[in-house]
């Protein structure tokens, strides 16, 4: 795309988006204005070469923009140099290797991002979701086609000058980012001018930088922010919030498995995507299908899983991966050369933090196959005083996911198998030390 046409593109957007903030039709923008409806038509197409002066200055004083919206409107036309954050940051990156199947999700986040009531969403999920990757997906895809310039704030980001600084906290790394003074109120001046769009891993942030955060939200009404963090949806209520879980899988077992019709689960589509590097001929066999909807279903869907059972395949045939899946799931989580996994230590951690009756309830629910909440409220009984609460709050700790409900019948729930694996396993352990002690 050559420059004039791309000037014209953001000119065309940045007029379209300041009407649509207003709550103006183009009719009603060229009463104000004085403007014809058809040139205002072509201003936001982009059928027409740089507006002249004459014509920004009426559009924006009907559209009562403030001194900095105006400046970037004439800015984008070409009228007069302007400082733009988007020809001065880099493109965001994007992720690398096969992106996960998550087109609803990339979708409702982008919708929330446009709505001027969803400025600051909450991407949250246990570890291993591809919160990171859908976060980048989505800034690429509004840099590419929105024109937004993105600013990532995570420990990996290099500006010109070199890596920031984590001890300057958020407004360091932000102005090492865009090229200003590393003062609050720089930093806002800066960003006020622009549509922006800051990516954040809520980890690299402490207390002050959150009171930071929440002053630019308040003083730059063109910020948006994707925060991505494992805090579960319980503890999130009232934010704007797109909560990330597994994978679908098929329903599993080694006699009934349709291996042709697990082909179209977002899980063995994923977990395919990432064999090929490892197992070339892995499409090959209808067998192989089957033993990956197998691991898939052990792996609950959980695509940082996925990815670890797949390095497997370097040294082990599918059905052996599956093998190991059966017995031992949790082994799956990290790849051999790594030998850690970041999400079974995150399980580990959340199983310990459970209150008495919702672990409780957990340890019976483990030994169910797929249950409804009546099953849940029939199996608990007075095990639990409200189990609807138990069984939503597991969920929301991701600890439970859904499974295909039968044709027209209520939502199923399954224990994640890692989480069952874990429990069985802690089980035995105290069994143990309470026969040693004997």
């Amino acid at each position: 795309m050559a420059v004039d046409q791309v000037s014209n593109a953001r000119f065309s957007l940045m007029l379209r988006n300041a009407r649509k903030r207003a709550g103006m039709t183009q009719r009603q923008l060229a009463e104000l204005s004085t403007i014809s409806i058809r040139a205002i038509r072509d201003l936001e197409l982009a059928y027409t070469g740089t507006p002249r002066a004459q014509t920004i200055r009426l559009l924006a004083d009907a559209l009562r923009l403030s001194k900095a919206r105006r400046m970037e409107l004439e800015a984008a036309a070409g009228l007069i140099p302007g400082r733009s954050l988007y020809d001065e940051l880099p493109a965001p990156s994007t992720a690398l290797g096969p992106v996960l199947a998550r087109e609803h999700e990339t979708a409702i986040l982008i919708r929330l991002l446009d709505s001027p009531d969803h400025r600051l969403v909450k991407v949250t999920g246990m570890p291993g979701m591809g919160k990171t990757s859908l976060i980048q997906k989505v800034a690429s895809q509004l840099h590419r086609t929105e024109f937004i310039p993105v600013i990532p704030l995570e420990r990996a980001s290099a500006p010109a000058g070199g890596r920031p600084d984590a001890a300057k906290g958020l407004v360091g790394w932000i102005a090492a980012l865009v090229g200003c003074e590393a003062t609050l109120d720089d930093v806002a001046g800066t960003i006020a001018r622009n549509d922006v769009l800051l990516t954040v891993d809520g980890r690299d942030l402490d207390d002050r930088d959150h009171q930071d955060l929440g002053v630019l939200i308040e003083c730059c009404q063109g910020l948006r922010v994707m925060y991505e963090t494992c805090e579960t949806v319980s503890d999130s209520i009232g934010e704007s919030v797109l909560a990330l879980f597994p994978l679908s899988v098929p329903d599993w077992s080694r006699r009934e498995t349709d291996a042709a019709a697990a082909h179209d689960f977002p899980a063995v589509q994923y977990m395919m995507s990432r064999c090929a590097q490892f197992h070339p001929d892995a499409t090959a066999h209808q067998e192989t299908w089957a033993a990956i909807a197998g691991i898939c279903w052990y792996l609950d869907g959980i695509p940082a899983a996925l990815e670890s059972a797949a390095s497997w395949l370097l040294i082990y045939e599918p059905a052996e991966v599956l093998e190991i899946a059966e017995t031992s799931p949790v082994r799956l989580t990290a790849s051999p050369s790594r030998g850690t996994s970041m999400l079974l230590a995150w399980l580990r951690q959340m199983l310990e933090s459970l209150p008495a009756r919702e672990m409780d309830a957990l340890h019976w629910l483990a030994e169910v196959q797929p249950w409804t909440v009546a099953d849940a409220v029939g199996l608990l009984g007075d095990s639990a005083a409200d189990p609807q609460s138990v069984v939503h709050k597991l969920y929301a700790h991701g600890l439970v996911r859904r499974v295909k409900p039968a044709q027209g019948g209520p939502t199923r729930f399954i224990v994640l198998n890692l989480v069952r694996h874990l429990l069985r396993s802690e089980y035995a352990n105290v069994e143990s030390k309470v026969s040693l002690g004997a």
